[in-house]
């Protein structure tokens, strides 16, 4: 069998760019060595969820490593916490959070409390602290980056059918959570969650930290603003499942949602150091750490590279073009120092998000696959437009990942 070494530019994918004359960030881009591994690949295109389905990053990622993602999406509070270390059983309820800035009449005031909030850690550790049980479920908060955390709920009747105290928008009020179904389960949630908004506020608006945060003109961390629950279900590992044959899965990542999905579906995760997700990241540290793990022994190695998506959300075509010749980087440092005999290489983008949209859009994404036993196109180029002539055709969901797996050796048969 061989291993496979999965590489995503997340939102790489574009559409023509009126600024680079009708091409894309990846046709402009300087990549000499993913042209090198084009040349003795196949190409193609694929649509994460479905033609013209708009995927969330989360969502795409399930089908990327080979799940429905109508089947096991859980939301994406559970992925946001498992990506910060949340321990997450079946039936716990998860959701995002912000510290935040309001008024004394609860009027949103900074969403972000600042952005940067290097107090973080300690005040999460004070409301767990502080507030521990309401009635009769438990609470954790748990630091994630900058303003962020993530909260999970553990009770025997706790629903994620519950809306969102934060108002998406300053000068708002916060919002009291609603039952979204008629349900006594739902409404006791709502509840819950109402009562802990209002608990942050109560603990957080005179605390030390936030006295001297203001002290210094930058805005109070003064309440926890939550979102998007959801429930926490039982998903298959890689390891676990009877279609694949797979054991040590690694995954590179500095983004919290990208770390969740992989440790949901078995992989084992890291952050190598001065990787930060942004277009400033250090890339060539991916690269290092998957060499290692192709040399320590893992079959499926993925490395996600997130700053082509943040560029592309910013509408900027030149970051997102520096970003692209990284990657080209990192999928020559692998190329160097691995067995090509031994691996099948997979490059691809999980969504489109086209700089001049600044979202994801539901546009195919060009995909190449390298394997030593398969045909290649023997095109010296990857990009979209040369994708859509490849003779891997066009894919989706979860056929990626299982074209690459049969490549590796690591499909089942299905049937006698």
């Amino acid at each position: 069998m061989l291993k496979v070494i999965l590489i995503v530019g997340d939102g790489m994918a574009d559409r023509p760019v009126s600024s680079l004359g009708g091409k894309t960030p990846l046709e402009v881009a300087s990549k000499d060595n993913i042209c090198r591994l084009a040349s003795i690949s196949s190409l193609g295109l694929w649509d994460p969820i479905a033609p013209g389905v708009r995927p969330g990053s989360d969502t795409s990622h399930l089908a990327l490593f080979g799940y429905d993602p109508y089947r096991f999406y859980p939301g994406r509070g559970p992925l946001e916490a498992l990506g910060v270390g949340a321990d997450l059983r079946p039936g716990d309820v998860a959701l995002r959070g912000n510290f935040a800035t309001v008024n004394d009449e609860l009027v949103v005031v900074d969403r972000r409390a600042g952005r940067a909030l290097p107090e973080n850690q300690e005040l999460v550790k004070y409301l767990n602290e502080n507030i521990g049980y309401i009635d009769g479920v438990e609470v954790k908060f748990y630091s994630a980056t900058e303003h962020r955390v993530a909260v999970v709920l553990r009770g025997t009747s706790v629903s994620a059918d519950v809306s969102d105290t934060d108002p998406h928008e300053v000068g708002s009020k916060v919002l009291r959570s609603k039952a979204l179904v008629n349900d006594e389960n739902a409404v006791k949630t709502a509840e819950i969650i109402n009562k802990i908004t209002l608990r942050t506020y109560e603990l957080l608006r005179n605390h030390p930290l936030n006295i001297e945060r203001v002290k210094k003109g930058l805005p109070p961390a003064n309440i926890v603003l939550l979102r998007g629950a959801g429930k926490m279900i039982y998903i298959p590992k890689l390891q676990e499942r009877e279609d694949l044959i797979v054991s040590k899965c690694l995954a590179i990542s500095a983004t919290a949602l990208i770390k969740g999905v992989c440790r949901l579906v078995g992989f084992d995760v890291i952050t190598p150091e001065g990787a930060t997700g942004g277009v400033n990241s250090n890339f060539l540290s991916k690269a290092e750490e998957a060499v290692k793990a192709y040399k320590a022994g893992y079959d499926f190695i993925y490395v996600h590279i997130k700053g082509t998506d943040a560029a592309a959300h910013d509408g900027d075509v030149n970051a997102k073009v520096r970003v692209i010749n990284e990657l080209d980087r990192v999928v020559g440092y692998i190329m160097d120092r691995v067995d090509l005999s031994e691996v099948v290489i997979v490059l691809t983008a999980d969504h489109t998000t086209p700089v001049e949209v600044r979202d994801h859009t539901g546009d195919p994404v060009p995909v190449l696959l390298y394997s030593p036993t398969m045909f290649a196109d023997g095109v010296k180029d990857f990009n979209e437009r040369i994708a859509r002539k490849g003779s891997l055709g066009r894919l989706r969901c979860s056929e990626l990942l299982y074209t690459a797996f049969d490549q590796a050796g690591r499909v089942r048969k299905f049937g006698s």
